[in-house]
């Protein structure tokens, strides 16, 4: 439902309050604020759906998407925003990453490991609604930057790919395998 000129910034994952939707509330109340043209999708459910359905009356609710669904989700999308500072891995930060999105997440475990702040996208500190405010703020504004970052995220959410992952476990076995017995003691 955005106009093409319309940066699209979407939110993806269970819809709960440890995902920081606080954060993703004020962070679109000041997008509005600033008269800052963007359109917010909601991307997953969960019991704290109803209540920011509330919040954010403007934006698009998809549900739980999965397969080619979830992905046109990603694909219509312009910058993913993330402030979940509880994820061990941030599996949607990375599928975002591969669908070509510049980023903006909390600098916390899940993300920290995926994102390359200001090459990817952006690592807000934890709970700092500017800070999120602030780099979301800069990608929607600028189309080159969103551009660009989107190439890098997309190229840097190769190396975590299975075929990645698999080649460098089997690197890892192969020189224990090879390195030379140590007496036991």
């Amino acid at each position: 439902g955005a106009q093409a000129a319309t940066p699209v910034i979407a939110f993806a994952g269970r819809v709960v309050r440890e995902k920081r939707l606080d954060i993703l509330i004020e962070v679109f109340a000041r997008l509005d604020g600033a008269a800052i043209d963007h359109r917010a999708v909601i991307i997953g459910d969960g019991p704290d759906r109803a209540m920011l359905q509330r919040r954010l009356p403007a934006a698009a609710f998809t549900g739980f998407l999965t397969g080619e669904d979830l992905a046109g989700a990603y694909a219509s999308a312009d910058v993913f925003l993330f402030p979940s500072d509880t994820e061990t891995f941030g599996a949607v930060t990375l599928e975002a990453m591969a669908s070509g999105l510049p980023t903006v997440c909390a600098d916390a475990t899940g993300s920290r490991c995926l994102v390359e702040d200001g090459l990817t996208g952006f690592l807000a500190p934890a709970g700092e609604a500017e800070a999120f405010f602030t780099a979301v703020a800069a990608l929607a504004r600028e189309p080159t930057l969103r551009s660009s970052m989107g190439a890098s995220a997309r190229t840097r959410s190769v190396a975590f790919s299975w075929e990645a992952q698999m080649a460098g476990l089997l690197a890892r076995y192969e020189r224990l395998a090879s390195a030379p017995r140590r007496a036991a003691a």
